[in-house]
């Protein structure tokens, strides 16, 4: 149809970006020849001999390359920098490395990272309007916390497993007593986990 992807339109419209290119090593390799250009070049020429300006933009790619050099990674590894490097340097032809300004090394998640995070949800849960609205205040106990965290945290996917269980053991039950309760009103609402796992909803 003659039209630019969409992410170089929006690029063309705000110059001043951040772009985002999330595991850059399952690329094809013709993506990383169209990224030497790039970072060479601070520009893009597309198919239609259109050129875009990333001069302005800052470009970010994300990677697990050398994320199993130490075998897996739980709460508490240590991240050794040089390894995650040398990793990424032996992947990507010399040409292109050399053209990476940095390669920033993040250190696995911390039980206590996860814990804060998963506070952050709950209350952020806490705050969204349909309970906000009806007055409902949420709770919750250290073993439906510590729940979360556990099974929230994976050595692989870090945190992403949070949100499935922050459904399975919050929002669900959560939404399954509202449908039974739409009327009430101004009560505190606490979610908790019974000697046997079980989530169970407190309402005063």
């Amino acid at each position: 149809d003659g039209d630019a992807a969409a992410w170089i339109q929006k690029l063309r419209r705000q110059p001043f970006s951040v772009l985002l290119f999330d595991e850059i090593e399952k690329a094809a390799a013709e993506v990383y020849d169209v990224l030497l250009g790039l970072m060479d070049e601070g520009r893009l020429t597309d198919r239609f001999g259109r050129v875009t300006d990333f001069r302005s933009a800052i470009i970010i790619m994300t990677s697990n390359l050398g994320a199993t050099a130490k075998g897996a990674m739980g709460f508490g590894a240590e991240a050794a920098a040089p390894e995650f490097e040398g990793a990424v340097k032996n992947f990507f032809r010399p040409e292109f490395f050399n053209r990476l300004d940095a390669v920033v090394t993040f250190d696995p998640l911390t039980s206590m990272h996860v814990r804060e995070i998963a506070l952050k949800e709950l209350h952020d849960l806490s705050a969204r309007e349909g309970l906000s609205a009806a007055g409902l205040k949420l709770t919750w106990d250290d073993a439906l916390l510590e729940a979360l965290v556990r099974d929230g945290y994976d050595h692989r996917f870090g945190a992403r497993p949070l949100q499935r269980a922050l459904e399975r053991l919050v929002v669900t039950p959560l939404a399954k007593w509202r449908l039974g309760n739409a009327q009430a009103r101004d009560v505190t609402v606490k979610v908790h986990l019974d000697g046997h796992g079980v989530v169970e909803l407190e309402v005063t």
